[in-house]
């Protein structure tokens, strides 16, 4: 009998965790997720950035970080990496979804930085899904951008 392989979401699940509500199945992680990106709308439209928005961001990377450890076997360090992208991602898609509701529009440059940023997050979060659950040493981060 072998044991089952740990898993992480991919970084699609991550991204509908942030956009949408809860699923059936979704992990207590995709939870915490989610419970980020809505730590960033909130604060995005009060436009404060006090202690009680950064305890609760420090709360939830901590819960994340607490379930990749009980449910990969991953190093605390690497746990808490993993749990920074998500809350950084979540950030970065909160920022981008805001950009599409503005007015006046923004300008393409705007998106493509704001989505770029996303996605950028998205290409990280892999990286250290493969260094937590495979070992696979990740290139350096962060890359310089283009």
């Amino acid at each position: 009998m072998t044991t089952a392989r740990p898993e992480l979401p991919h970084w699609r699940e991550l991204i509908t965790a942030f956009r949408f509500p809860p699923r059936q199945h979704d992990t207590h992680l995709l939870e915490r997720a989610r419970m980020l990106a809505a730590v960033h709308r909130v604060c995005g439209v009060s436009l404060a950035r006090d202690a009680d928005f950064e305890a609760d961001r420090a709360a939830l990377r901590h819960q994340i970080a607490a379930w990749i450890i009980e449910h990969t076997g991953a190093h605390p360090g690497a746990a808490a990496s993993c749990a920074t992208v998500i809350d950084d991602m979540a950030a970065a898609q909160v920022t981008a979804e805001r950009l599409l509701q503005t007015d006046p529009p923004p300008s393409a440059e705007q998106l493509h930085a704001a989505w770029s940023d996303v996605g950028y997050l998205a290409a990280h979060w892999t990286d250290l899904v493969a260094e937590v659950i495979d070992g696979q040493p990740p290139v350096p981060w962060p890359l310089e951008r283009r």
